[in-house]
């Protein structure tokens, strides 16, 4: 199997941390080389608390010859902390573990900032790195800025978890988490990137009507077995997934973030309906700002398909992808 090399640009909360794992294990089973985790600001918790919590994951797996990089500190317009909910707690990862475990994020992140490592990374090898975007879209939009349209060209194709594309909002009453954060950012992309094949997996697909994994299968069953089993990653995550799930007491697991991985990895397992799309992102609506809006009428003369969108997946598949992780089953 040729491994397929992937970047993965994040904001550090614990769905985060899943889709790096799964990055991790597929790539130990030879089927990606993952060669950089980025982060932005602006999303589930800063820039530098996002590195520290990849940078535990990292460690549990012993992988922490795995490059960090630290990119955009807030969305492009500037800070909306004010609208922000911090389900992840204020440093992504629920606010309970210790401090004191971490190093500082200087001893250990790159000095080249995250859009520059992307496009040198990209441009180095030419239409060959998946670029995984599954926070606030800043640094791509920034790379755009700074690059022109040869930043989207070098890159092989573009998994985007965020939008929405029914309406459903989890941020706002119609916007998705990701777009909400960085409106303009998520506008740019759809925009800029015509040289670059995107995916997105959006809020909807996620939601309990279409996507049904009991958290107390996620926390007392599979994440009993995993610590039993000894997995020093999943083992903290079982402590940090409680803290975040069990008190909102919502009765499904949806680690969006990990589901775009999962399905890119396993798409014919796990993608049961995609169809493709234009896109764009609304910035000026009272109540569906950072929406994502597609052509429904079909004018695709004037609106070229620019999306491809994941509508459905198969969550028994997903469940065999995280116990594989775990290596509780040797195949998925």
């Amino acid at each position: 199997m040729c491994a397929k090399y992937v970047i993965l640009d994040c904001d550090g909360g614990s769905d985060d941390a899943w889709a790096l794992l799964l990055l991790l294990h597929a790539e130990r089973n030879g089927m990606v080389k993952l060669l950089a985790v980025t982060t932005t600001g602006g999303g589930n918790t800063t820039r530098e608390h996002c590195a520290r919590n990849m940078r535990r994951i990292l460690k549990a797996y012993a992988r922490e010859d795995v490059p960090i990089y630290l990119g955009a500190v807030e969305p492009l317009l500037g800070s909306n902390d004010d609208e922000k909910k911090y389900f992840h707690g204020q440093d992504g990862f629920g606010d309970c573990l210790d401090a004191s475990d971490c190093e500082k994020v200087e001893d250990f992140v790159q000095p080249l900032h995250a859009v520059s490592a992307i496009y040198e990374l990209c441009r180095k090898r030419p239409k060959q790195i998946t670029l995984f975007a599954i926070g606030p879209l800043t640094n791509l939009a920034v790379g755009f800025t700074m690059y022109g349209e040869e930043f989207g060209a070098h890159i092989k194709e573009l998994c985007i978890m965020g939008g929405n594309y029914q309406g459903v909002g989890n941020s706002s009453r119609a916007a998705e988490f990701n777009f909400h954060s960085d409106p303009e950012a998520a506008h740019a992309v759809l925009a800029k990137a015509k040289r670059c094949p995107i995916t997105i997996l959006p809020w909807e697909p996620c939601t309990d009507k279409h996507f049904n994994v009991p958290i107390s299968w996620r926390l007392e069953d599979f994440g009993a077995r995993a610590a039993a089993a000894g997995h020093a990653a999943i083992t903290m995550l079982n402590k940090v997934e409680s803290v975040q799930w069990l008190p909102m007491r919502f009765p499904n697991w949806n680690p969006c973030d990990a589901i775009l991985v999962a399905a890119w990895l396993f798409e014919p397992q796990m993608v049961k309906k995609h169809s493709t799309w234009n896109a764009t992102v609304d910035l000026r609506g009272t109540h569906t700002r950072g929406q994502m809006v597609l052509d429904h009428l079909r004018e695709i003369e004037k609106y070229p398909e620019n999306v491809r969108i994941l509508e459905e997946i198969d969550n028994e598949c997903f469940k065999r992808v995280v116990e594989w992780i775990a290596g509780l089953r040797k195949e998925v």
